[in-house]
């Protein structure tokens, strides 16, 4: 059974007027304010002349106030005769410069099959190679459209019966096709399931669910849905190196997107007391217990409260972490060298009621 999906690479060949494409969806939505709000789709290619087509059916979600037409034709040639010229049907529904309700009445006059408010409809009594879709949208009210496809039979079932059974279009078939449209559906949702377990592309709803499974409690945490999917993409892993520092370093990694630095001051207290070095005045009250955690970003109490929400879960028993924001501002001591393009600038001297600006580089005495 050949089965056709409409689209992001069908919806941009269309014409499409009042409606936007959201890829991250991968739906449809009416804007708000668009008028002769229509969807024109490009031919379907059903490969042989006299091709029968079986069922077309979708997603919507759709308010009250809202209403939608679909249109469906099928020939078996893409250029008709329209009085004493040849018309391409492709170049012709989907030209934006056709009012929607001229190409609708073309249609109509073309014996095309119409569906009113239904999001599943039965394709038996069309035959032609090429397929035509339509929509057109009137009323009030959100709507978006999703998981559009076609199938050219529309049935599994017909032929398991005795051949005097299959006549095509009859009440016996359109009946069969209801438990075969259950079974299509149940098929699909048991391909789907491999995306429902993809941290990568799951429902967010589930995110949540999936972390608690390895371990790991994102529920309260107010984490970007990005960030989110890295964890539980990386929960196994992260779970295997809980208390350690490669595991606090590459949860603030995930974080901030990029690499922090951590501070483990009793390990800081023996290196210097191996060179011989003094301890900075803030870090001289730590303890063994204590580590520090700087970030390059600027801290905003929301990520102050991730990073501590998360570290909190794979930092080891009884460390306390303090998180803080390195100053982008250089400053020079005893103890600083200068870098590859670094400079000291020139000391200035200016009067107060010069008319003078002072910069960075301006220092009163």
């Amino acid at each position: 059974m050949a089965k056709y999906t409409i689209r992001k690479n069908r919806i941009k060949t269309a014409c499409i007027k009042g409606l936007e494409y959201d890829d991250e969806s991968s739906r449809l939505r009416l804007l708000p304010d668009g008028d002769d709000q229509c969807l024109f789709l490009r031919s379907i290619d059903g490969l042989i002349p006299g091709a029968n087509w079986g069922r077309l059916s979708f997603k919507v979600d759709c308010s009250e106030g809202r209403g939608y037409s679909v249109y469906a034709i099928a020939f078996d040639n893409n250029e008709i005769l329209q009085g004493d010229r040849m018309l391409n049907l492709d170049e012709y529904l989907t030209d934006p410069d056709v009012p929607p309700t001229e190409k609708r009445d073309f249609l109509i006059r073309s014996g095309a099959k119409r569906a009113i408010r239904k999001n599943d409809i039965l394709l038996y009594e069309l035959s032609g190679q090429y397929l035509y879709i339509a929509f057109l949208f009137a009323g009030e009210g959100e709507l978006s459209l999703y998981d559009m496809v076609i199938d050219s039979v529309g049935d599994n079932f017909m032929n398991t019966f005795p051949e005097v059974y299959r006549e095509r279009n009859s009440f016996f078939h359109r009946f069969i096709s209801v438990f075969s449209s259950i079974y299509n559906d149940f098929d699909a949702d048991i391909e789907a399931l491999p995306k429902l377990l993809d941290p990568m592309v799951c429902p967010e709803e589930f995110l949540i669910v999936y972390g608690s499974w390895m371990g790991i409690n994102l529920e309260g945490a107010s984490l970007d849905v990005d960030v989110m999917r890295m964890l539980v993409n990386e929960a196994y892993y992260l779970s295997r190196m809980k208390g350690t520092k490669k595991a606090i370093e590459r949860v603030l990694e995930i974080i901030l997107g990029k690499p922090a630095v951590v501070i483990e001051h009793n390990r800081l207290r023996s290196w210097i007391n191996d060179e011989q070095m003094e301890l900075p005045e803030g870090f001289k009250t730590r303890g063994v217990y204590d580590v520090t955690v700087m970030v390059s970003v600027k801290l905003t109490e929301e990520l102050r409260h991730q990073i501590v929400f998360m570290l909190d879960q794979f930092k080891p028993v009884r460390t306390n972490i303090t998180v803080m924001q390195m100053d982008e501002t250089p400053m020079t001591d005893s103890r600083t060298y200068l870098d590859i393009n670094s400079m000291l600038p020139e000391e200035k001297e200016a009067n107060l009621d010069s008319g003078l600006s002072l910069d960075g580089t301006v220092i009163l005495k």
